[in-house]
C-alpha cells in the first residue's frame, strides 16, 4: 500500500465518526393509570404490581387525602357541606364518606363487574362504589384489670357501675366512630341510643380525640375496655399487653362493620375501569386482609388471619351505609353537644 493510500484512508475515519447514525426506533409510551388512595402504601403498591404484571394495567399510587363526614350532602335545612372529592380515574378509601358523596352528586360510574360478588350490605344501593375489605368496632379489654367480672360482650355493660370511669371511646364526631353511632341510632332506635349516651356520660366514661388513643388507654390500664376499630385493636393484640379483642353484641343488633369504598368517576378512561376491575376482584380483597391486621373480608370466601372475624361469621348490624349517612346528618349535632358535654366533665 502506497504512502498516499495510507493518508487517504486515514482522513476518511473522522468522516465516518462524524457521519449522522439513524436514531433508534422510540419506545412506545407506556400509559398509566392514576389510583388515588388513602391506604397503606405498601398493600396498595403489592396490589398494582400484582395487577401489572398479570396483563393488568399499569398503574401508579397518588396520596388522597382522606374524606371525611363533611363531604356529605346535608340535611334538608342545614347548611351544605363541602362538595365531594373529584377522583382523576380510579378511587380506593378507608372510609366511604367520599364514594356516597359523590355518587349522590351522581359523578361515578357503574361498579365494576367483579364487585357484585360483595355482600349487598357493603355496596352502593345504587350501583356505582363497592367495598374491598372493611374494619369492625370491638371492645378491647385489658384482662389484667377485669378481676372477678367477665369481660364485656355487649355495649350496654359499660354503664355498669364497675366500669365506672373506665370506659375509652373515641369521640363521635367523625370517621368510623361517628358513622358507628349514626348506626346505632338505626339499630336501637333514637329513644334507646339517648338512654346509653347519658349512661356513659353518668358512667363518667373517657372520651378520647381518636381510636389510637382509646388502645393506648386500655394497654396501659388506664381503662378497662374501650371502643375502637379492629384495626387498633389487633394492634394491641399484637403486642405483649394482655389484652382480648371483642367483637359485641352477637347476641342482639351485631357488630358495626364500616367498609372501604372503590369507585371509579364517569369520564374515567377504559384503562382506569379495567383497573377497577382487577381492584374489585376478591384476590385484591385477599391481600388487604393478610397485609393489614385487623380488616375483615367481606365476602365469605377469602380466608381469615389469625385473631380476625370474616364478616360473613359475624352477626353485624345490618343498616347500609346509604341509610347511616343519612342518619348522620340528623345527629352529627347532638353527637358534637354530647361529646362536648363529657369533655367539659373530664375537666372538671
Amino acid at each position: 500500500m502506497t504512502r498516499q493510500t495510507i493518508v487517504g484512508a486515514l482522513l476518511t475515519i473522522p468522516l465516518l465518526a462524524c457521519k449522522k447514525q439513524p436514531a433508534p426506533p422510540a419506545t412506545a409510551e407506556i400509559s398509566t393509570v392514576k389510583l388515588e388512595t388513602d391506604l397503606p402504601d405498601a398493600v396498595v403498591d403489592t396490589a398494582l404490581r400484582l395487577i401489572a404484571s398479570s396483563g393488568g394495567p399499569v398503574a401508579a399510587r397518588v396520596p388522597a387525602k382522606k374524606a371525611d363526614a363533611s363531604v356529605l350532602p346535608a340535611a334538608p335545612g342545614q347548611q351544605p357541606m363541602a362538595s365531594a372529592p373529584a377522583a382523576r380515574e380510579v378511587r380506593w378509601e378507608s372510609e366511604p364518606y367520599g364514594a356516597i358523596a359523590a355518587a349522590a352528586a351522581g359523578l361515578l360510574a357503574p361498579m365494576p363487574v367483579s364487585g357484585q360478588t360483595v355482600p349487598p350490605l357493603w355496596r352502593d344501593a345504587g350501583g356505582t362504589w363497592v367495598a374491598i375489605g372493611g374494619r369492625a368496632e370491638v371492645l378491647l379489654v385489658n384482662t389484667d384489670e377485669l378481676g372477678d367480672h367477665g369481660a364485656p360482650v355487649r355495649f350496654t355493660a359499660l354503664t355498669e357501675p364497675w366500669l365506672k370511669g373506665k370506659v375509652a371511646i373515641a369521640a363521635p364526631t367523625n370517621g368510623p366512630a361517628l358513622a358507628h353511632f349514626a348506626a346505632l341510632y338505626q339499630a336501637w332506635t333514637a329513644e334507646r341510643m339517648e338512654i346509653w349516651l347519658n349512661g356513659l356520660k353518668a358512667n363518667q366514661a373517657q372520651l378520647l380525640d381518636s381510636a389510637d388513643e382509646v388502645r393506648k388507654a386500655v394497654v396501659s390500664g388506664k381503662a378497662i375496655v374501650g371502643i375502637l376499630t379492629s384495626d387498633q385493636a389487633a394492634m394491641a393484640a399484637a403486642s405483649a399487653a394482655h389484652v382480648l379483642v371483642v367483637y359485641p353484641n352477637q347476641r342482639s343488633i351485631g357488630t358495626f362493620v364500616w367498609p372501604t369504598a372503590l369507585s371509579v368517576p364517569k369520564d374515567a378512561p377504559d384503562e382506569a375501569r379495567k383497573l377497577a376491575e382487577r381492584l374489585a376482584d376478591k384476590s385484591t380483597e385477599q391481600l388487604l386482609v393478610a397485609r393489614l391486621p385487623g380488616y375483615l373480608p367481606l365476602r365469605g370466601d377469602i380466608p381469615t388471619p389469625p385473631g380476625v372475624r370474616s364478616a360473613q361469621n359475624l352477626v353485624v348490624i345490618s343498616v347500609d351505609p346509604g341509610t347511616i349517612v343519612a342518619e348522620i346528618a340528623l345527629r352529627k349535632e347532638r353527637l358534637a353537644a354530647w361529646s362536648a358535654e363529657m369533655r367539659t366533665a373530664q375537666e372538671k
